[in-house]
């Protein structure tokens, strides 16, 4: 597996690690609090209170530790929400450019073929971390393949990933992870997919 292949499933993996843990905390800090308050008072169950919230504080302290060790590899929400703005605004500002020039990176094709090729990248597996999302890897590699065989011009990176979310109807990674992804470097996967495309043509 390429290592850049790598570098993205780990990102996503860390991710997703880190919005889990994120509910898991705010329900033990409530816990703790309520569990607090509990042991404060003189009751006839002071004692397991106790020790249930010592309990749960070093629950709440290794999930603390987690999310501290995570945040340099995982976006913080500000960074993601810039990001996601970001990408809107260029979408929104190449909307009208895209629709205008009828951008269109498939070459010497029949109407018949793109149609198949589209719909190939329409059926390609989703990413099995994000659901709604393009397995990048795989998309990259195909598009590879189609640039191989001289049916592809993959120089314009931001039209084409608009393209891409707009033939595949699935969410497509931010402008930095297409761009670095595209073209793809695994030699045999893209072989393999230069083959099955070969076959549809």
């Amino acid at each position: 597996m390429k290592q850049q292949t790598k570098d993205i499933l780990y990102k996503d993996i860390l991710y997703k690690i880190d919005r889990r843990i994120r509910p898991i905390l705010n329900i033990m800090s409530v816990i703790c609090l309520l569990l607090l308050c509990s042991a404060a008072f003189d009751i006839p169950i002071k004692s397991i209170l106790t020790k249930i919230l010592c309990f749960s504080a070093g629950i709440w302290l290794v999930l603390v530790v987690c999310r501290l060790c995570l945040s340099p590899f995982v976006k913080s929400d500000e960074e993601e929400e810039f990001e996601q703005k970001v990408d809107y605004i260029l979408q929104q500002r190449q909307a009208g450019q895209t629709a205008g020039s009828n951008y269109n990176p498939l070459r010497e094709l029949s109407p018949e073929q793109e149609e198949k090729i589209k719909e190939l990248l329409r059926n390609l597996p989703e990413n099995p971390m994000k659901p709604g999302h393009i397995n990048l890897a795989l998309v990259a590699q195909y598009l590879t393949a189609l640039q191989q065989l001289g049916k592809a011009d993959l120089k314009d990176k931001h039209h084409l990933r608009l393209w891409v979310e707009e033939v595949t109807g699935k969410k497509v990674p931010n402008s930095s992870q297409f761009n670095e992804a595209i073209p793809s470097q695994t030699r045999t996967k893209v072989l393999s997919a230069r083959k099955e495309l070969e076959d549809i043509l």
